[in-house]
């Protein structure tokens, strides 16, 4: 065994530039660890990484660390894990073991020709009697993908129930529980529970926690893609009912639940932020609410943290009662290290974020104007923002204005052009429509039949905006779409006809292709400059050995490559435009 010191200005120094923003009356923990976290015998705090046990007993100052395996060359404990201190004083831990994780070359998730049994990331449990000084070989409770595992609790009866999941024949992940009557020994295996939506590689009723009640049911709430948890119940950790939606908002993303000493129950998730209720994703704030009537209802959320850099997130939490009041919470993604008493939450709060008002472009300036392979996106360096780093280093004072809207077609772009577009008197505009506009919505019920645009229309929406801009003396620069790739996502809501799920290219081709055709032939005819992107792709994903999958972040919006490719495309021809 060694001790290592963790010097607490140093640590929180030094992890101040990425960190969080805490609630007023938090403070940052002097350490780096991740929970989970249980008290030992002694009054210390002990938690696990992947190879070895950690032992604090002057609340995290220092740490002292033992190896968790005989063989460590067999076992790496997952980030996402699970930890149990049990009455009789064992502590189990479960994880997935990253040493044997297996998955097809280059992922492949869901297309035609790969098993879903060819994805492999094993659940394993292993004990310490000894407060985590020595550990017993691991067991091993399944072989197939499991995503994520960070809940485990011990009944009344002394039963020990685990959420874990798997990936399922249908390529998306359920719930499968596990209960243990001999403390971790050996584990029996339960119910599965499948919500029946989605076939991409983070789809499924997943993620789950658990709680014991005081009339001694079990209560699980389930991460989803509905917008909403979702619960179960159980009397015995086995058999589960009542599979449903709950109330409580959230984004796709983990939650954790809690007893706490005062006999509430507290839920910590990520909520739709407060400044973009609307959304699905964003993982910046993470929020804490209590129940002290057994789940019935919650109290309403605190935001305990927050990060609204691009693309910040502080979310897959771990709470920790320290003592009573004390909740330590960390996340396993954005680092959050912090504490704070649940006496002073009424105390302050962190201020709703206010996003930074979009700049108003210069007369004179350069309009991208396009749909999402346009507009801003997180912390990428889209090709706006590339062109004007590219014109400032050659002296150029012309300022560049990213006018693409997630979504748009020729058909919305026409309604905004002017007060987004003609407004601002620019010099150049480039034009980038096609996808969106071309895209026939088979997902819908019934399916849609033809595009959102049909072509006759696409080109005349074009036509009158390249018009309306010549006519306010700016320069028009046309672009071809990025190509379009499958991935399981886009299948599970697109492949179907006229799409050909089979074929690479089989969600461009049948539709997407003519359009790009046709705006060829119509820059040729209004002798407009055109940038093809879309044939440009094949050779410049060759000339950087990747291919073209490679150069997209999710099949439809061009990754840091992609991006790289127009903004090169670009450069000469909006050059020869200003001359």
């Amino acid at each position: 065994m060694r001790l290592f010191l963790l010097l607490l200005t140093a640590t929180v120094t030094a992890f101040a530039a990425e960190s969080p923003t805490l609630h007023p009356k938090a403070a940052a923990l002097p350490f780096t660890h991740q929970g989970p976290f249980v008290s030992t015998a002694d009054g210390g705090v002990l938690c696990i990484d992947a190879a070895n046990a950690l032992r604090s007993t002057d609340e995290g100052r220092t740490w002292s660390n033992s190896a968790l395996f005989a063989e460590p060359a067999k076992f790496s404990v997952s980030n996402e894990r699970a930890l149990l201190r049990t009455k009789e004083g064992v502590i189990i831990s479960a994880w997935m073991n990253s040493t044997e994780r297996a998955q097809p070359k280059g992922w492949h998730w869901g297309e035609k020709g790969v098993s879903w049994r060819d994805f492999v990331l094993p659940t394993y449990s292993c004990r310490s009697t000894d407060d985590g000084k020595t550990w017993e070989t691991p067991v091993k409770l399944s072989d197939p993908w499991c995503g994520c595992i960070h809940s485990m609790i011990q009944m009344k009866s002394g039963r020990i129930v685990l959420v874990g999941q798997e990936i399922i024949p249908q390529w998306r992940h359920a719930t499968v529980m596990w209960v243990s009557d001999d403390l971790g020994k050996s584990w029996q295996r339960g119910d599965m529970l499948d919500y029946g939506v989605g076939t991409h590689d983070h789809a499924g009723s997943l993620e789950g926690t658990v709680i014991e009640r005081k009339d001694g049911s079990l209560y699980l709430l389930l991460r989803t893609e509905a917008g909403f948890l979702w619960q179960a119940t159980s009397r015995d950790g086995l058999k589960w009912e009542g599979l449903q939606q709950t109330k409580i908002a959230s984004v796709t993303c983990c939650p954790q639940m809690a007893r706490l000493s005062d006999g509430r129950i507290a839920l910590l998730w990520n909520a739709p932020p407060r400044h973009d209720p609307n959304s699905g994703a964003s993982r910046a704030e993470l929020s804490l609410a209590f129940s002290d009537d057994e789940t019935a209802t919650w109290s309403k959320p605190v935001i305990v943290a927050a990060n609204y850099g691009a693309g910040g997130r502080v979310s897959y939490p771990y709470l920790y009662e320290r003592k009573a009041g004390e909740l330590w919470i960390t996340t396993m993604q954005g680092g959050l290290r912090m504490k704070v008493n649940t006496a002073d939450l009424a105390a302050g709060e962190i201020p709703v974020f206010v996003p930074a008002p979009k700049s108003v472009p210069k007369p004179g300036g350069i309009i991208m104007f396009g749909d999402s392979t346009t507009a801003p996106r997180g912390s990428l360096k889209v090709y706006a923002t590339r062109v004007e780093a590219a014109l400032q280093s050659v002296g150029s004072t012309l300022g560049v204005y990213n006018a693409g809207v997630g979504g748009n077609t020729t058909r919305d772009a026409r309604k905004r052009m002017e007060t987004d577009v003609l407004k601002y008197k620019p010099r150049v505009v480039v034009m980038q429509f096609g996808i969106n506009d071309s895209v026939v919505d088979v997902w819908k019920n019934p399916p849609a039949a033809k595009p959102r645009v049909p072509l006759g229309e696409y080109l005349l929406n074009l036509r009158i905006m390249i018009t309306a801009a010549q006519n306010a003396k700016a320069k028009v620069i046309l672009m071809t779409t990025n190509p379009l790739r499958w991935t399981p996502k886009l299948k599970e809501m697109y492949g179907k006809p006229p799409y050909d799920a089979a074929a690479e290219d089989g969600f461009e081709s049948p539709t997407l292709a003519s359009y790009n055709e046709a705006l060829r032939k119509l820059a040729a005819e209004m002798k407009v400059p055109l940038v093809d992107v879309r044939a440009a792709y094949p050779e410049f994903a060759a000339k950087h050995k990747t291919t073209i999958d490679g150069m997209l972040l999710d099949g439809m919006h061009p990754n840091d490559l992609g991006q790289q490719l127009v903004a090169e495309l670009l450069m000469p021809v909006i050059r020869d435009a200003v001359r």
